[in-house]
């Protein structure tokens, strides 16, 4: 984003000099991102009902106690939801005549220096807090994993003895802390990637929405 910034504050070409011609199918594009996200929102949403079907979920929050992993889901789940409702912002702004392209002429008159970055922000802006919780799905899988060793450890302080009946009881305490170890690490890079994936693409779509509107006629007068 700082190097689309860099291009908006380039001074404005002459009088007379040509305009780079807007991206003249960004809401086409806007429009086929929303319903590309519609159709694999779909797909995983039924992944996720198959594997209730199939009893995988009752696995995952038996195998995880820590409840870490089902945490994971749910922000994963409700980010998933924020992008495509945010899809649909950016769809509708990007038609011809839309309420950023209207802001942007107004703020371009009053103050041409800034009228850049408050599109940035308007643009970009809440991007950053869904990137945060992208990130933050990693953590917590990295915390699942810290937390699940620190289960397997306290199993191993807590045994009195060594001997093979103690061992036997052992071992099956610490598949506790290792199913928690691997179910949070597992769910919290599937979640990162999925979002991740998600958050490139409107990213994507914004630097494309922005160009637009800033290449529009009018905007760098």
């Amino acid at each position: 984003m700082t190097g689309l910034l860099m291009r908006w504050m380039r001074p404005a070409p002459r009088e007379g000099a040509p305009r780079p011609q807007a991206d003249a199918t960004v809401a086409q594009r806007a429009e086929r991102l929303f319903w590309q996200w519609a159709v694999h929102a779909g797909v995983v949403f039924f992944i996720a009902a198959w594997l209730q079907h199939r009893g995988l979920w009752r696995a995952l929050v038996e195998g995880d106690p820590s409840g870490i992993s089902l945490g994971i889901a749910a922000l994963s789940t409700l980010v998933t939801l924020w992008c495509g409702q945010r899809a649909r912002v950016l769809a509708r702004e990007a038609a011809p005549g839309g309420d950023w392209r209207r802001r942007h002429a107004a703020e371009r008159a009053h103050d041409a220096a800034l009228a850049p970055q408050l599109l940035a922000d308007r643009t970009h802006g809440p991007h950053e807090t869904a990137w945060w919780f992208c990130g933050a799905t990693l953590k917590l899988g990295l915390l699942g994993t810290v937390v699940g060793f620190i289960v397997m450890a306290s199993q191993i302080g807590a045994t009195a003895s060594f001997e093979l009946d103690q061992i036997q009881v052992l071992l099956k305490q610490m598949t506790t802390g290792m199913a928690i170890a691997l179910y949070t690490t597992l769910v919290g890079l599937i979640g990162n990637l999925w979002l991740g994936l998600q958050l490139m693409l409107l990213d994507r779509l914004a630097d494309r929405l922005a160009a637009d509107i800033l290449a529009a006629p009018g905007a760098g007068a």
